[in-house]
């Protein structure tokens, strides 16, 4: 894992530790940990939504310059290349925040909890929601964890998601094309 991943996620955990609030990887980079390979530019986290301000404070020290944040969302880059992006998803809502209750942490450098593959598939689809132009890169993905998980996925909470985003047509189609996929 390249440096520059890992100094992002180190020092977003740090914060979480000093400060008593939950945090996750989610996105591109949470990927491979459910078995599915992806190129990402920036790390992506599920961030207990009390720690927002510790968090900005931390980051704007490191370097970081905020290119967005509002009460559910911010972006942070840097002009240096010397650390990667941070994007930050806040926990308000209860099936956000049963993400984080249900993410675990995974062997491996990083030691950061890591949301749950059917987690992964409902921000997928709200990332969709949220912005069309993500559709094919989103989709591709929910059908790449669908292939590695189907049978272990709690599919009453896939159902759950894809009916909070009127997508509901939508999962029999991917769970057909993640089975053509696993053969």
């Amino acid at each position: 894992m390249p440096t520059v991943f890992l100094d992002a996620i180190h020092l977003v955990r740090d914060v979480a530790a000093r400060h008593g609030f939950r945090i996750a990887l989610i996105g591109g980079f949470a990927l491979p940990f459910h078995g599915v390979r992806r190129a990402t530019g920036d790390v992506d986290f599920l961030v207990e939504s009390r720690g927002a301000d510790a968090l900005h404070e931390a980051l704007s020290r490191a370097g970081y310059e905020t290119l967005h944040r509002s009460a559910d969302v911010a972006n942070y880059r840097v002009a240096t290349g010397l650390l990667t992006g941070v994007d930050v998803l806040f926990a308000r809502r209860p099936p956000t925040v049963a993400m984080l209750d249900r993410a675990t942490v995974p062997e491996g450098e990083a030691r950061v909890p890591v949301v749950d593959a059917e987690g992964l598939i409902g921000l997928k689809l709200q990332a969709v929601a949220n912005d069309p132009r993500r559709r094919r890169q989103d989709e591709a993905d929910i059908v790449a964890l669908l292939a590695a998980h189907l049978p272990s996925l709690n599919q009453t909470l896939l159902q759950e998601y894809f009916e909070l985003f009127d997508r509901r047509d939508d999962l029999a189609r991917f769970v057909d094309e993640a089975r053509q996929r696993r053969g």
